[in-house]
């Protein structure tokens, strides 16, 4: 009998949407990513070893660096970590220091999946559907706000996908429409 193992994805808001700084010297960051990194240490004994990351700044670059982080300190077990990219020049307006940290995210991740050479309009609704189809968690950090990040909610939520809602400490359910958003 083989085991089935699970995976995660990653959404999230960009840095200019969240309503504190991502940064370490901000108290509700450093809460912000404790509470990150205690929900990725526990998925393996979910079983849970493969984590999908959309790699945009902001949630999904700093919960890949909680990825890697784990796969650092928890050895038993082959972490993967698996970049979606949703198209080839996403990086190209980041800041410095986000570009070095996605490039790092890249070189230490076990795969790259560019789902298309360039950028169109529907280019990231189809990278978090791919990444929610492809998973059985989907981590979060959420306070309600319009957009990608709520669309991608509502999605997991009508394919069954367990959500947790760092900004709710937990599990949180979504109600949703034929078109993703929240009713």
């Amino acid at each position: 009998m083989t085991k089935e193992f699970k995976s995660c994805c990653f959404t999230g808001y960009r840095p200019e949407k969240f309503p504190f700084e991502l940064n370490r010297r901000s108290k509700e960051f450093k809460q912000l990513e404790n509470k990150l990194i205690d929900a990725v240490f526990s998925l393996p004994d979910e079983g849970c070893y493969t984590f999908y990351t959309g790699m945009a700044m902001g949630f999904d670059i700093v919960a890949a660096e909680a990825v890697l982080l784990l796969r650092e300190t928890y050895k038993k077990a082959k972490i993967n970590l698996i970049c979606v990219v949703p198209f080839l020049e996403q990086s190209a307006a980041f800041g410095r220091e986000w570009k070095r940290r996605y490039n790092n995210i890249l070189g230490e991740s076990d795969e790259v999946i560019l789902l298309s050479d360039r950028y169109h309009k529907s280019c990231y609704r189809k990278r978090n559907e791919f990444m929610v189809d492809n998973s059985d968690f989907v981590i979060t950090w959420f306070d309600g706000k319009y957009g990608g990040t709520r669309n991608t909610l509502c999605y997991a939520e009508k394919k069954g996908k367990k959500i947790i809602n760092l900004n709710q400490y937990g599990v949180h359910e979504y109600i949703y429409d034929n078109d993703y958003e929240l009713i």
